[in-house]
């Protein structure tokens, strides 16, 4: 009897471990928002939101398109952009400056200035941003908008900073951030949509208070 003890204190727990294995598969697991990090995202959200200039230098990248990158500088002044790729995406140099009231946009076919710059660009180059987005999207927060333009629910890492949300079509995501004076601000990030991905990496910050 004392030799068959054992191996039936194996068989229960082989099967207690059967059952639970069994019950994690069948039980959707939860994201990895915590109430702390929720309470450190709204801190941070808070705060970045209150940025308004900004200036940054990078690299920008089509995801599986070879040759498809450039060097990227970037300076923002409330809502206007001036923004510079070197080189981007296989279309040769491109400048887009201004507000939400005009922008002009220069490339290797030449100057136009258009209250529509996304469908310009959707036109002229094969592909687009949302301008007046791109500027919390490179903070690290989702743009503020209308309740039909509010993102999808928002990953959070361990320390309330976002991992992936989704808004307006396109999917946000964030491999890397790094400290700039008081606040965290991403270095790597991905932004899909359309079909397309485009890979921005930051090596630098400038502006911030």
């Amino acid at each position: 009897m004392s030799h068959r003890r054992p191996l039936h204190i194996a068989r229960l727990a082989a099967l207690a471990l059967s059952l639970l294995l069994a019950a994690c598969a069948s039980t959707p697991r939860k994201g990895l928002n915590t109430e702390f990090s929720e309470r450190n995202w709204g801190i941070r959200r808070s705060n970045i939101a209150a940025v308004q200039n900004f200036v940054l230098k990078g690299r920008v990248a089509e995801a599986g398109v070879a040759g498809a990158r450039g060097d990227l500088d970037w300076t923002q002044n409330g809502d206007r952009i001036d923004l510079r790729v070197t080189g981007p995406l296989g279309v040769g140099a491109l400048a887009i400056s201004g507000d939400r009231q005009n922008v002009e946009i220069r490339s290797k076919e030449g100057v136009i200035n258009t209250r529509s710059p996304e469908s310009y660009m959707q036109e002229r180059l094969g592909w687009s941003l949302p301008l007046a987005r791109l500027r919390y999207w490179a903070l690290g927060i989702p743009a503020p908008g209308f309740m039909d333009e509010q993102p999808r629910e928002v990953l959070l890492d361990d320390i309330g900073r976002a991992q992936r949300f989704e808004q307006l079509g396109w999917t946000i995501e964030y491999g890397e951030y790094q400290t700039v004076n008081s606040l965290t601000l991403p270095r790597k990030m991905t932004v899909a949509g359309g079909g397309r991905s485009f890979r921005l990496v930051i090596d630098d910050w400038a502006g911030i208070p």
